[in-house]
Parts: structure tokens; sequence; C-alpha cells
């Protein structure tokens, strides 16, 4: 970061009036009470360094990771301050290290080692399995890049093999890249430099005559939307669920199903009438900023306060359209011992057509 960036985080933080309503929204903060997992209390300690060039503790760089980056307090700050962009400068500044080695590094090798799987519970996760089918379908002229991601790649094939037999019943071309992550590892933990090259090297694997660049998961599509700034190809990204919207795609209906509100997301789904949102204690699957893999103990506290009730998910099936939150919340109905099922956009759509 240079001086002109940290200057542009000064302004940011400087415009904290201390109201204090991020402590209505935070999920930390309502779990643990611990001011210093609020964006005030941070704020508080970054004013003071760069009024009195004080050093930042360690300590500090470390806990401003232990944060869902919802940024919920954002959505309530009156003067509208980006705390996951200011948080994520400042790691990036300080060279903030998980622990021994980065956490994109162990993420990464836990990934091809498939150890990752561990976590996660296998009875909720892997319940529902898609085959790739080959279609015999008229194609028309339109050619997709289909992004799956890391998780697709690794833990759960089913969505994207979903997504692609869904595409191709429209009709659509595949074109297909090495898509293995987003880039989201790098940007969480503040290494802003590899997720420049992880973005990169995305951008240079789509073909120029892709029409469209299809996510079938939301934590992808965000990321993907910041590595795409200020190039064009932004524009032909699309979630999954857009391209179905575009293409009137009719959709089945199922009964017993509600739909899981990622983090972060204003638009409406598109899905049949008779599936609604799920009410909730919280906003959050505890997938997000990895915290459900890095803060294990924190996990457990804020699960039980802002996950789903038993009782509003029992004999339900989930719909997710967040492949990061399909492992979250499948982690937290083994907890709870729910017996509902989780499934994501694509698996919903391609298991009851």
């Amino acid at each position: 970061m240079n001086d002109d960036n940290l200057s542009l985080i000064k302004e940011e933080v400087y415009k904290c009036s201390k109201c204090g309503l991020c402590q209505s929204v935070c999920p930390l903060y309502l779990a643990t009470k611990n001011e210093m997992y609020l964006s005030r209390g941070r704020y508080n300690v970054l004013n003071n360094f760069f009024n009195n060039r004080k050093n930042l503790s360690s300590k500090f760089i470390k806990d401003i990771d232990i944060c869902l980056n919802c940024n919920e307090c954002k959505n309530f700050c009156p003067s509208s301050i980006d705390a996951e962009a200011v948080f994520t400068q400042i790691k990036y500044k300080f060279n903030y290290k998980y622990g021994i080695i980065p956490f994109s590094v162990s993420y990464f090798i836990n990934l091809h080692l498939h150890k990752i799987k561990k976590i996660f519970s296998k009875d909720k996760l892997y319940k529902v399995k898609v085959r790739r089918k080959k279609h015999k379908f008229q194609q028309n002229n339109k050619k997709i890049v289909y992004f799956e991601g890391c998780f697709n790649k690794y833990i759960n094939p089913s969505d994207k093999n979903s997504s692609l037999n869904i595409m191709e019943k429209l009709g659509f071309q595949i074109i297909n890249i090495n898509s293995c992550c987003c880039g989201l590892p790098f940007y969480s933990e503040g290494n802003l430099k590899a997720f420049k090259i992880n973005a990169d090297k995305i951008i240079k694997s789509i073909p120029v005559n892709a029409d469209y660049i299809i996510c079938s998961c939301d934590s992808c599509y965000a990321t993907l939307k910041k590595a795409f700034k200020n190039n064009s190809i932004s524009e032909k990204l699309l979630r999954l669920e857009d391209l179905l919207r575009l293409n009137n795609y009719q959709l089945p209906v199922c009964s017993n199903t509600v739909v899981h509100r990622t983090l972060g997301r204003k638009e409406e789904y598109y899905l049949p009438l008779n599936i609604k949102t799920i009410n909730k204690k919280g906003s959050c699957s505890l997938m997000e900023n990895f915290f459900m893999l890095k803060y294990k103990e924190l996990y457990k506290i804020l699960l039980k306060s802002v996950f789903y009730k038993k009782a509003e998910i029992d004999n339900k099936t989930i719909i997710t359209t967040c492949q990061l939150s399909k492992q979250g919340i499948a982690k937290g109905i083994d907890y709870i011992g729910s017996n509902a099922n989780i499934v994501s956009y694509s698996e919903y759509i391609e298991i009851n057509s």
C-alpha cells in the first residue's frame, strides 16, 4: 500500500462518528459483546495509530481478521464506511499472517489433499450427487465460460455437473478453462498482490469470443466482480440464476423448500413463488471469510446466536446460491441435529426437473 492508499484509509476511518449503530448488526459483537470485534472499536485503534504514529500491535493486525467480512456494519453506517475494504487494506499494509504459513497456502494444500472434506458433515453435504450428462439439444450461437471455483473442483463436483447440464439444455456452447480459484482466500487475508496475479491469470484464460462468464457460487461471483474491476469482461459476468432469468427458464416447483439468503445479497432470487427466504436469528452461514475453518472456538459461540433454529429447518430442503455457504450450513445442520437437507441452486433445479 502506498502513502496515497493509506491516506484514503485514514479518511474512511476518520468518518466514524462513534454512533454505535454497528453494534445492532455485527454478528460477532452480538454473540461476544467484545468491542474489539466491532468496527467502531477497531476504528478507534486505527485512529490512535494515525494520530500518534504508534506501532500497531501484531495482535491487533491478527484480530482484524476475526471478522465475517459481511459488511453489515457498512449498510447501517451513516457515513457508509466500507469496513471490509479498510481491514483488507490494513492487513495488506502490515503484511498480516494467519499463522506460520499464510491461510491461503494451508487452504489450498487441504483442498488438494481432500482433507477439508473431514471438516464437513458428509451425510448432509454429499446426499445429493448429480452426474454429468450428454445432451443432444439444438445449440445456439452463444458461448459460455463456466467458472467452477475450487469448492466445485475439489469438494462438490455435483454443483458443477448440474450447472453444465442446465446450460447445455439451453443450447449454450461451453468453453472449458482452468478455473480453480476466484482468489477469495488471497483477498480475505489481505494478500492483494497474489489476488491481482490470480485475477490476471483468470482474465487471460477467458477467450475473447465468450458471450458470458457464469458462476454458480455467490462468493465466486462477488470476488470476480472485484477481480474484474475496470476490465470490460466484468460486463459478461453473470450468476447462473441471472442466465436462467434471461432465458425464461421454467423452474421446478417443490414443497417444504426454503432459500438461504447469502450475505451482501440484495437482488431477489429467481425461484418459484412458493419458495420463501427463511427467517433466522442471524444472517450468515459462518463460512464467510472462512470463519468456520479459522476460528473454531468462536465459531461454536457464534453458531448458537446466528444459525437457524432447529424448528425452522427440520424436514425442509434449504437452497443456497453459494458453495461456501453450503459447506457452512451443512456443518451447522449437523451441529444442531436437524434433518434438513442442503442443496445448491443448480442441484435443486436438476434433481427436480
